[in-house]
């Protein structure tokens, strides 16, 4: 157990696996068994079976299952502002960043459901720990201040009326999650005709209307 052990971390240094590339096959795995399961129910054991990996490995890599779902947590709330940022690149004014925020939850959507049904498998559990909450945090705090930021330079600029932002940010939040979440519970429910209607009902909202 040891030699084969030591044989297959010795094949990562020596460079046929990077180690990048063992960390992120070890992540995702552990982020697909996470969203069909649970966190509680998740074995290490489970998650080097489904690699084909030694499990020594993730105790190498994470020291605990509990280090490799924060890093889980982390990687694909970076993998989803990454995509966004990538496309945002093509947004000339406040209307474009805004339909390109909910048009990434159309194009990440599945990403996003994981992401989602996880937090909440682990909000569920006793184990809850500062580092992992503040994880799960980050998406919601960055999400916020893209649609409060967004709002207010649109109202700024003349191309939005004037709203709350505050308020508006947290309905197209709050609508979102529960797209995700329904989804969970029906899996044939029709998100990108949910998640369009939204937002054309929060466009027609914002639309500054001529004076009568």
């Amino acid at each position: 157990m040891k030699n084969s052990e030591t044989n297959e971390k010795s094949t990562i240094k020596n460079g046929k696996h990077a180690q990048n590339d063992v960390a992120n096959i070890l992540q995702d795995s552990a982020l697909e068994l996470f969203a069909k399961q649970n966190y509680s129910s998740v074995r290490i054991k489970d998650i080097a079976e489904a690699t084909g990996l030694n499990s020594a490995l993730i105790y190498y890599y994470f020291g605990s299952k509990e280090n490799l779902f924060l890093k889980v947590i982390e990687s694909t709330v970076e993998k989803a502002f990454e995509k966004f940022d990538s496309i945002k690149m093509n947004a000339s004014n406040p209307k474009d960043v805004l339909f390109l925020w909910i048009q990434i939850h159309i194009l990440q959507f599945y990403l996003l459901q994981k992401l989602a049904k996880i937090s909440l498998d682990y909000a569920g559990t006793n184990g809850r720990t500062p580092e992992i909450d503040k994880a799960i945090r980050k998406f919601y705090e960055k999400e916020s201040v893209i649609l409060k930021n967004t709002l207010k330079d649109g109202i700024t600029a003349g191309v939005f009326r004037d709203v709350n932002p505050v308020d508006m940010a947290m309905f197209i939040s709050t609508f979102l999650d529960g797209v995700l979440f329904r989804t969970v519970m029906f899996p044939k429910f029709k998100y990108k005709h949910a998640i369009s209607c939204m937002r054309e009902f929060v466009f027609e909202h914002l639309e500054i209307k001529p004076a009568p």
